[in-house]
């Protein structure tokens, strides 16, 4: 999350892009075959970096201009867009499977430390901050508290595809696992569409049904 300079992956991506999106989409391409014939659950964990998100279609993988932040919020973006037309697609297709997505909202992990940290001389004062709004019990929660999203987005009976679920908290930071409305910035189909079409070209992995 958010090093301060652009770095890849070991193919060649944009290392947030590759990972956070790219890498999720290839590998459940990948297990297409075990997924459908288990009749499985896909749950995408997005992030609530996702609502500022936007992606620029002529530089999706920030090879000309670089923003740590907005790189992320891209990159989540993305899975949001992913884990939403993965749903659209398998039910169209008959592929037996659901897709939701989920994010944790504000959890208290090494992640503040290691991706702003990635590259810097000085240590970067993220992490410093996040401990301290964690130990004022402020917009922070606990990893176990974060997991809670994915987790019920995953196993409940109630949890449905094509549906985002996160934190009910004031402005989902923290709280309970409940379902949200998807964000404005990932409601495009035609968006979602163009960005599996490039993802599918960017990692030579088409899934089953198409």
């Amino acid at each position: 999350m958010a090093p301060p300079t652009r770095h890849t992956t070991a193919d060649g991506f944009e290392l947030q892009f590759g990972t956070n999106h790219l890498g999720h989409f290839a590998l459940t391409g990948r297990l297409m075959p075990l997924l459908t014939a288990g009749r499985a659950r896909v749950t995408t964990m997005s992030s609530s970096a996702a609502r500022s998100g936007r992606l620029d279609w002529d530089d999706l993988q920030s090879t000309h201009r670089y923003g740590a932040v907005r790189s992320y919020n891209a990159s989540k973006l993305a899975a949001l867009h992913f884990g939403l037309e993965l749903d659209r697609r398998g039910r169209a297709g008959g592929w037996g499977i659901v897709s939701n997505v989920a994010h944790p909202g504000t959890t208290m992990t090494n992640l503040y430390a290691s991706g702003p940290n990635l590259g810097r001389s000085r240590p970067s004062p993220h992490h410093a901050v996040m401990k301290r709004l964690n130990r004022w019990g402020l917009l922070v929660h606990s990893v176990d508290a974060g997991l809670r999203p994915a987790l019920y987005a995953a196993t409940s009976p109630q949890a449905q595809g094509g549906r985002f679920y996160g934190p009910d908290g004031l402005g989902q930071f923290t709280g309970a696992p409940t379902e949200l409305a998807v964000y404005r910035s990932a409601r495009s189909t035609q968006d979602a569409a163009r960005l599996w079409a490039v993802s599918e070209q960017l990692v030579g992995v088409a899934f089953s049904g198409d």
